[in-house]
């Protein structure tokens, strides 16, 4: 068989070799000169020319420079780094001299605290020499006898939390607040329905949700029944509220005279504010500080709970970035979890708020310390209520969930202010989204207002709306919540508008009935006015000023801002698939099978933190008479 001739397709170019090609080492070290050639624009080239020697020293310096560089790269670092931290510690003992004992003393003493934690855990990381784990295990002796005194250890705390709780309960709380009896029935009837519609109710771990009910109550008592904790929730509130201000400085070079205005609508005070929070969240990604505060909050809450690296991190996530955002950071470990933790994932992200949506809802009128409390209590209540709906029926694999990690190695991020600029540019999706939909969402709720007055004129019945449809239907959750009697018709509505609009236009309803009891406290208490109620209005008689919707007791305002701190209205539920399914394609029947029960459990969680709320609640306010 003859093999056919395949022609080189070099041999015409391939001339024979010259004499003057011919170069032996030692020309080449004499003619060597830095040539490279590169098409992108961004990066630095040398062209060979015929400029002087200096031209060349400069170029082998610049070489030598860029080599030694990325040889010692790691060592230059810590250099630099050691010597910023040694600045530091001079710049805070000088402060700590010249002035301690102030409120700027602490919040320094605080972030130098913080610092050195973060410091500490990156070496212990490195390190393993730190962890001491082993050494403890073998002090105790043998696998069997360290896990009969974990038994009891928690068999211990189980009945030591029971009857704090139940003497706290009886003796502090229902002795001298009667009307908090009303949210520890509600609390009741609440965990009894999860069980009974649960997947498996033979299979409820109890474990996470007695936890989680503990882990609630104690930080609601610390906000709602200490003078410590609600100070200090208060001041943590009110930096917060500081830090969204700092926003309208960008918002007004913008926007000019709109924003001074801030009268033609929602966009121009709340925009800039978005875009400022969710630039801070990627300059703090970027620097490793979320990364390890919500690995530390999220362990915490796989130690005290018992539930899986992967939700406890995600849970942890929520309360700092949103439903979208926060899967991505588990996504390599999205398709091996079971369906009770991709249950919980999806619970905790309707269960909770964002960063940016928390300054959001600060900047409509929320009361900001009860807001940040509301959303940290969210990640316990929203795991506890997951394991309830949907209980763990299979082994988790924690072997392959073992050093989670939130921060992409192969990022493009170079520097903070590129990371700032990603953040900037990633919420004017974020700033489109909530605008389009509150704009779409407000005119269908004004088209169903106006639907539903016309049909309730056709039979004799006035003032037929939404609102007022759903401060009946929601009546009993309002009670169950603890909230007065009074206050349950129009809390009612502001749950029926959260759950079926969005939690956006909830809680500005919110904010201008916040609005308005203190006007109405400032027209009592300091002028001495009369007033009236006409309809679901008040009349301020002696300035003929009208308060519409009227005003709730601060009692209701507080635990309504509590059971609404979640994303769980219908919209969400699409953009919960919408980023579940295309990161994990072939776990799309078991989403699509959950996302509505984890929508529900994300309801009951946010109902659940109102009621913890309305247990914990102290009137401390002179109460204004409905």
């Amino acid at each position: 068989m003859e093999v056919p001739n395949y022609k080189d397709v070099n041999a015409d170019s391939q001339q024979p070799p010259r004499e003057e090609d011919h170069v032996t080492d030692k020309d080449t070290e004499l003619r060597l000169e830095p040539l490279v050639v590169v098409d992108s624009p961004d990066t630095d080239h040398y062209v060979t020319d015929d400029s002087g020697c200096c031209v060349r020293g400069v170029a082998a310096v610049e070489h030598w420079v860029g080599v030694t560089y990325t040889k010692h790269r790691r060592d230059i670092l810590f250099v630099l780094r050691s010597v910023l931290l040694l600045v530091y510690l001079m710049y805070f003992a000088y402060c700590m001299k010249v002035r301690f004992g102030d409120e700027g003393s602490y919040i320094l003493v605080g972030v130098t605290v913080g610092l050195a934690i973060y410091i500490a855990s990156a070496f212990s990381d490195k390190w393993k020499c730190f962890q001491m784990f082993p050494s403890v295990c073998s002090w105790y002796g043998s696998a069997k006898t360290l896990k009969r005194v974990r038994t009891w250890t928690m068999y211990l705390l189980y009945a030591v939390s029971t009857l704090a709780l139940v003497i706290y309960l009886g003796v502090d709380i229902i002795t001298k607040h009667h009307r908090n009896a009303q949210a520890i029935l509600g609390i009741a009837t609440i965990v009894f329905i999860c069980f009974l519609f649960s997947h498996s109710p033979s299979k409820v771990n109890w474990h996470p949700v007695f936890w989680g009910l503990i882990i609630q109550f104690v930080f609601a008592s610390l906000v709602l029944r200490t003078e410590v904790g609600y100070s200090a929730f208060k001041w943590m509130g009110n930096v917060v509220n500081t830090v969204v201000n700092l926003s309208d400085k960008g918002s007004k070079f913008v926007l000019g005279a709109s924003f001074e205005a801030k009268g033609p609508g929602f966009f121009f005070s709340t925009a800039g504010v978005i875009v400022f929070f969710n630039a801070m969240i990627f300059v703090l990604d970027y620097v490793g500080v979320l990364e390890f505060t919500v690995l530390r909050i999220g362990g915490a809450l796989a130690f005290c709970l018992g539930t899986g690296p992967v939700e406890s991190v995600v849970s942890a996530a929520n309360i700092f970035i949103g439903l979208s955002e926060a899967p991505l950071l588990v996504r390599p470990y999205l398709h091996s979890v079971t369906r009770s933790e991709l249950h919980a994932i999806m619970t905790c992200g309707f269960a909770s708020i964002s960063g940016a949506f928390m300054a959001m809802f600060i900047q409509a009128g929320a009361p900001a310390s009860h807001l940040l409390t509301a959303a940290v209590i969210s990640a316990p209540a929203a795991l506890a209520v997951s394991k309830l709906v949907c209980p763990e029926t299979r082994e988790v694999d924690l072997d392959s969930q073992r050093n989670v990690r939130m921060r992409d190695e192969n990022s493009d991020q170079k520097n903070i202010l590129q990371a700032c600029s990603d953040g900037a540019s990633f919420s004017i999706k974020l700033v489109a989204s909530i605008m389009v939909n509150m704009m779409a969402f407000v005119s269908a709720m004004n088209l169903v207002d106006h639907l539903l007055v016309w049909l309730g004129e056709r039979a004799g019945i006035e003032g037929l709306t939404f609102g007022y449809l759903c401060s009946y239907l929601l009546y009993p959750v309002s009670y169950s919540m603890g909230v007065e009697p009074a206050d349950c018709g129009a809390v009612g509505a502001l749950m029926g508008v959260k759950l079926f609009a969005t939690p956006f236009v909830a809680y500005v309803d919110l904010g201008k009935l916040i609005h308005n009891r203190r006007v109405l406290e400032e027209h009592v208490l300091t002028n001495n006015g009369t007033w009236h109620w006409t309809g679901s209005d008040v009349i301020l008689d002696d300035r003929n000023t009208t308060l519409v919707g009227g005003f709730m007791s601060e009692r209701s305002e507080v635990i309504t801002t509590y059971a609404m701190c979640g994303i769980s209205a219908f919209p969400a539920i699409g953009f919960c698939m919408g980023t579940l399914i295309p990161m994990c394609p072939r776990r799309k029947p078991v989403v699509v099978d959950l996302v509505i029960s984890a929508f529900v459990a994300g309801n009951v969680a946010n109902i659940m933190t109102g009621a913890i709320a309305g247990v914990m609640f102290s009137d401390t306010a002179i109460p204004l008479p409905h």
